[in-house]
């Protein structure tokens, strides 16, 4: 049976996520993300409708908001000052933790040393949050937009961002500084290449192998006759249900 934690297991978490970055520092990487989001224990601190704490972690919402900031302080200790830290937060969970308490907690992290915000949804309750009956293109895009807007801080977008122009549009809309590709990377490993190439970037074999890049660039050349994969404008306001967007 799931059990409340008691007051010292929270501060050795804390200390862990800290100990975690230092191990993760001298083994040589370059960024963290700290995961407050889709229902784990950060945010299962944030939210009032699963946390039902007594003492300074829970109650009001900057109690609740104590877990993760503690935990960036901990983890700032370990992590240089040049290296980025993100935290990924369920900008709504739709149980009570939505954009405007993601922006309130936003603003308290980037004063501890957060860098950028990765902004997603979900995972206190059984339902996906805002997907309602429709999935659509960038559907959890206006989330990063309104943290980066009402937090003062660099947002990461994340949900349905499958091709490179529709992540491109995203960039220079503002809507976000950085964004996330997860599930197209698992369709098309090559995915960042490929986006290059139909952005008209220069050189876009250049970060493969030259054996590669000579047959992959003879082979686009010869074009096939097909359509590009790459979303065309317009499609971005269209919505797909399930399974059938591609």
């Amino acid at each position: 049976m799931p059990k409340a934690l008691a007051r010292g297991e929270v501060k050795d978490l804390v200390q862990a996520w800290g100990d975690a970055a230092r191990r993760a520092h001298e083994a040589g990487f370059d960024v963290l993300e700290l995961h407050g989001a889709h229902g784990y224990l950060v945010h299962q601190f944030l939210s009032e409708r699963s946390n039902a704490r007594t003492d300074e972690y829970g109650g009001s919402e900057l109690n609740r908001m104590r877990f993760i900031t503690e935990i960036t302080e901990a983890v700032r200790t370990h992590w240089p000052d040049h290296k980025p830290l993100f935290v990924r937060l369920s900008v709504e969970d739709n149980a009570g933790w939505g954009p405007e308490q993601s922006a309130r907690l936003a603003k308290t992290l980037k004063t501890k040393g957060v860098d950028v915000i990765d902004c997603s949804s979900g995972g206190i309750t059984e339902m996906a949050p805002i997907l309602g009956k429709e999935i659509k293109y960038s559907y959890q895009v206006p989330l990063s937009e309104y943290v980066k807007r009402h937090a003062d801080i660099m947002t990461m977008a994340v949900g349905l961002i499958i091709h490179g122009d529709q992540a491109e549009q995203i960039l220079r809309d503002g809507q976000a500084d950085l964004i996330a590709v997860g599930r197209e990377i698992l369709n098309n490993p090559n995915w960042p290449m490929d986006a290059a190439l139909k952005l008209g970037v220069e050189g876009p074999f250049r970060n493969v192998p030259p054996q590669f890049g000579y047959w992959l660039g003879t082979r686009a050349k010869r074009g096939f006759g097909t359509q590009p994969s790459t979303w065309q404008n317009g499609l971005g306001e269209d919505s797909v249900k399930g399974d059938t967007l591609r």
